[in-house]
């Protein structure tokens, strides 16, 4: 008779699969936002004619927010939700960084950008929080490595 080492999760509240749903549409959001500021076709910044692209930036941002929607639909790993927590904690300070060095500093875009990125990191913070966690396997009695008798003395190997 083998016993199974298989752990099963409680059952996974509706609300909390939806949220996982709203964090990857605004994700998705999020990256159709970064390809199109990349493109120029959404004006954030002042761009002069010696200034470089912001391709370089759109596109790694655009697909760094694909990727977390992704995640967000095909995982329930909690390490994948803390990074993605992080990452949001990472492209807010850094937006609020760089701004006062460009023109204009703030505008519509990256405050919505930032909103919605406060947004999935509190849906983040939550899922870490409220999803439920597998059951741990019972741990199996330890074995003596070797049989014992009753009464003798153990000896040193």
């Amino acid at each position: 008779m083998s016993t199974s080492t298989h752990t099963t999760r409680p059952p996974v509240p509706a609300r909390l699969r939806a949220l996982r749903l709203v964090i990857a549409g605004l994700a998705a959001a999020s990256a159709v936002v970064y390809l199109l500021i990349g493109l120029e076709v959404l004006a954030v910044v002042e761009v002069g004619p010696n200034d470089p692209s912001l391709l370089w930036f759109g596109i790694p941002a655009s697909l760094a927010f694909l990727f977390g929607a992704v995640v967000m639909l095909a995982s329930e790993r909690l390490r994948w939700w803390a990074l993605g927590a992080a990452f949001q904690v990472f492209a807010i300070a850094a937006y609020f960084n760089v701004a006062p060095s460009r023109t204009p500093p703030y505008e519509f875009w990256g405050i919505a950008l930032r909103v919605v990125q406060g947004l999935m990191l509190a849906g983040l913070v939550v899922l870490m929080i409220r999803y439920p966690r597998p059951a741990r396997p019972a741990a199996r009695p330890a074995m003596p490595s070797r049989p014992t008798i009753p009464g003798a003395t153990p000896t040193r190997e």
